[in-house]
């Protein structure tokens, strides 16, 4: 199940994006939630109805996933779907396997409002690209992964963008592009164990746990900084 974000329905790019590359690989079917109705709307009321989103999915679930096996259901969120995730984690009758959150939103989550956390499901792997700007900035999962360390700018983003433009959200973005190449190719992003990227830059980190980010990330790993 893949839940979009703020101010996106299931046409946008990250949707299909993400939907293409499940197809690709010929093994899932995938369900994309489009709740475009509530998530056009100012971002404070969006935050304020995401919890009445998740109460919807949580009784299709919990009605769905009696005839299903509850191990093989992975919800993927980016940005308020992240949240969104978190809260039908909390909601359902059974334990989510999986919920990988995309950049999860950071505005009002951050300190206000109850937010996606690794007791949300079995395992909850979080790909962090905006760290504290767009995207939250805490590391909730039960493995964080911060690609080229996390934050804006990210590599091919622009500079100077203006703010709420569409190149200020290119950072944030940036998450699930990383999510739909791992889809393709399980292997493209390895993640090594380290406490900032100035300690991998110097090399500190060379004989430190690796782990794949993405698709293929090990349920097993437990290590929370990639």
């Amino acid at each position: 199940m893949y839940i979009h974000g703020f101010s996106e329905n299931v046409e946008k790019k990250s949707v299909q994006t993400i939907v293409e590359a499940y197809l690709k690989r010929n093994d899932h079917n995938i369900i994309a939630v489009d709740y475009s109705k509530f998530a056009n709307d100012s971002y404070v009321t969006v935050a304020r109805n995401a919890p009445h989103v998740a109460n919807a999915l949580t009784m299709i679930l919990d009605k769905m996933m009696k005839d299903f096996d509850t191990e093989k259901l992975h919800i993927i969120g980016h940005s308020m779907g992240s949240q969104i995730s978190g809260y039908i984690g909390r909601k359902v009758n059974f334990k989510i396997s999986r919920i990988t959150g995309l950049d999860p939103a950071g505005p009002l989550y951050n300190f206000l409002q109850p937010h996606l956390s690794l007791s949300d499901a079995r395992f909850v792997d979080i790909i962090h690209t905006d760290y504290g700007f767009y995207g939250i900035a805490r590391t909730t999962g039960t493995v964080d992964f911060f690609p080229n360390g996390g934050e804006r700018i990210q590599p091919g983003c622009p500079q100077h963008p203006k703010f709420y433009s569409k190149d200020d959200f290119c950072s944030h973005q940036r998450s699930w592009k990383f999510y739909a190449e791992s889809l393709i190719n399980e292997s493209v992003f390895l993640g090594v164990q380290c406490s900032s990227l100035s300690h991998l830059a110097s090399g500190k980190c060379n004989n430190n746990t690796q782990i794949i980010m993405g698709y293929a990330t090990p349920s097993s790993a437990s290590v929370k900084k990639f």
